[in-house]
């Protein structure tokens, strides 16, 4: 058994059984690359026997009838999930090209601790050739009992070049897996710590007395910075506003608003963007909004549509956590369906990558 698993207790088994790293595919054999990944990610560790033990070659018993092959049916020999990368000599002594049957271009192979190349099947059938049985299905319902969750693939497509994105979704439990164990002679440890820590305590009271330390100054998030690229937007929708002028369904685009790869945790180069937000609902007293998150093109879909609503709400907590309503605010997360230039370069990526603020209420009457 793989060595992670074996120091688990049952109700730790359950809560993996909940997902630890979540996948997202678009097309079927992309998912099953994308849960080798996610697997490797949870075990980084394992070895071929235990990967073996892991992804059981009888998930995906035969490869498709209409090319020559190494594996069932044409042998006893079963397809399975992966092969490791001795294979490859396999195919070339039968004259066999290895990229008709497993995925081997950059990015696509995975290599264990020692070294061992991972090569992942590149062929899954909703009806296989030899059982009848869902082979991509078999893999995402026997993988959840390792902490691997597939939320989407395209089962109509099995051939279609796309892509994968992993989401880690329960990260405590992530970290606790791979914590090492505490050792045999842990008061050693506490002892120099605590050695250390009256060592410091000692230097910084002295400190302490040398130099009087000056009065804390207040952290108020409240000014709004004067050389942002929203300002003038932010100014005009304020003037308009009180000089009775309707501004709803207008919008303020925020694109130094800035994230995490891949999550939903504001960076401190927000500041001033996020500034800005709140300094906007804090002197339209009645204005409410729409927070609109934007992603580029990468991932799946549903990936970047859950990521933006999640920054969307991350923006609307910190103006939440700085005194505005909850009322006056809604959080909508649209993905990359509204982009604002081509997905083809990185500049263009980063434009697309934005926080919107739609008004959606500014208080005026109509006369």
């Amino acid at each position: 058994m793989v060595k992670v698993l074996s120091k688990l207790t049952d109700s730790q088994r359950e809560e993996l059984k909940k997902g630890i790293i979540e996948v997202s595919g678009k097309a079927m054999n992309r998912t099953a690359l994308g849960i080798v990944d996610a697997v490797l990610k949870l075990y980084p560790s394992v070895n071929m026997s235990e990967l073996k033990e892991i992804l059981p070659d009888s998930i995906n018993p035969s490869a498709p009838k209409n090319y020559r092959s190494l594996f069932k049916p044409y042998s006893d020999r079963p397809y399975g999930v992966v092969q490791p990368g001795s294979i490859r000599q396999e195919c070339q002594a039968q004259g066999l090209e290895i990229s008709n049957s497993h995925f081997v271009e950059d990015g696509e192979v995975f290599k264990l601790q020692d070294g061992t190349e991972v090569l992942v099947s590149r062929t899954w059938e909703s009806s296989d050739s030899e059982t009848g049985q869902h082979d991509l299905q078999n893999l995402i319902n026997h993988v959840q009992q390792y902490g691997v969750k597939v939320v989407e693939f395209e089962k109509n497509k099995p051939f279609t070049k796309g892509g994968y994105s992993l989401e880690v979704i329960n990260p405590t439990f992530l970290a606790a897996m791979h914590a090492p164990k505490a050792s045999s002679k842990w008061w050693i440890i506490v002892l120099v710590v605590l050695l250390l820590l009256g060592i410091g305590a000692f230097f910084f009271l002295s400190q302490q007395k040398a130099t009087p330390a000056p009065a804390p100054t207040p952290q108020v998030v409240d000014s709004v910075p004067v050389d942002t690229p929203q300002v003038d937007e932010l100014s005009k929708l304020k003037e308009d506003i009180k000089a009775g002028v309707n501004t709803e369904n207008r919008s303020i685009t925020f694109s130094d608003i800035h994230f995490t790869k891949g999550k939903a945790d504001l960076l401190p180069q927000s500041d001033s963007a996020l500034a800005e937000a709140l300094g906007l609902m804090r002197d339209v007293p009645e204005l409410k909004v729409e927070i609109i998150g934007h992603t580029s093109e990468e991932g799946s879909e549903s990936f970047n549509r859950k990521l933006s609503q999640k920054r969307a709400e991350a923006v609307m907590k910190y103006l939440e956590n700085q005194g505005i309503d909850a009322l006056r605010m809604k959080a909508t997360g649209k993905g990359f369906d509204e982009p604002l230039a081509p997905n083809d370069t990185e500049e263009n990526r980063s434009k697309n990558r934005r926080t919107e603020f739609k008004v959606t209420d500014d208080g005026v009457k109509d006369s």
